[in-house]
């Protein structure tokens, strides 16, 4: 019997027929199919979890979760550049393949990159050892990483890589998809960044502690911190007034 041509949710219920013009017939259900097994090893190293990563801008390739960004502050050969960290292998797998490589090492390169060979390099912050870093799917180069520096002040830096803004875009998407806008690129978000500046934190990355979380905590308490010292600096501003407003009331009378 050949197939309608038509859909048949466009058809009118059975149930609207005459009784007559009804065929019975002996309706025999099928088991549903079973559903592939789920493979024990994941299938990409692509399949990230996180929802925001850096992309290469020629080819999309994927090179590390937003995540890793420490700070957008810092400059490129071609403008801005982010300061990022090698991000840890949880992080590009999916959830049920994390507890399987949670023993793994601490990462030291970023994914989908070639690391060119070490070179001398004077950068605005001083001397420098950095080998050039180029998207292991199209060979544009993306930025460098840092191998050495001179200064004992810009050692945080060393293992660390700077991509060009100009050369990566931040895709956003949920469940590997695009964002509602259907492009996904996002030009700016609120991230947390590595304050250079704050020994506090300069510490953290020293010692491998430093966090999204543990850096806004910290800020966070600063600046409550900082909003008592206001309050209570107000009051006594307030007190002083009040004292000389009463004392001049005093010699008045």
């Amino acid at each position: 019997m050949p197939q309608p041509t038509f859909p048949l949710y466009l058809f009118p219920s059975l149930a609207n027929f005459p009784p007559f013009l009804r065929r019975s017939s002996t309706t025999t259900t099928a088991p549903p199919p079973s559903s592939p097994a789920k493979p024990t090893h994941p299938t990409s190293l692509l399949s990230t979890p996180t929802p925001s990563h850096l992309r290469c801008s020629t080819c999309l390739s994927d090179l590390c979760p937003a995540t890793s960004i420490l700070s957008k502050g810092f400059n490129g050969r071609h403008g801005r550049g982010y300061l990022v960290s090698p991000p840890p292998p949880t992080s590009l797998l999916p959830a049920a393949s994390r507890q399987q490589h949670q023993h793994q090492q601490t990462p030291t390169t970023l994914p989908n990159t070639l690391t060119d060979t070490p070179e001398p390099r004077t950068l605005a912050t001083g001397p420098h050892v950095v080998s050039n870093v180029h998207c292991a799917t199209c060979g544009r180069m993306v930025g460098w990483k840092y191998i050495s520096a001179e200064k004992e002040s810009q050692r945080y830096k060393v293992g660390m890589y700077i991509l060009e803004v100009e050369r990566v875009g931040r895709w956003v998407g949920w469940e590997g998809g695009e964002d509602e806008r259907g492009e996904g690129w996002e030009e700016e978000e609120e991230v947390v960044e590595f304050d250079s500046q704050d020994e506090d934190e300069c510490e953290d990355l020293f010692e491998g502690v430093w966090t999204v979380e543990r850096a806004r905590e910290r800020r966070r308490e600063k600046e409550r911190e900082r909003k008592r010292e206001v309050r209570k600096e107000g009051e006594g501003g307030k007190r002083e007034r009040k004292d000389s407003v009463v004392g001049s009331l005093r010699d008045w009378l």
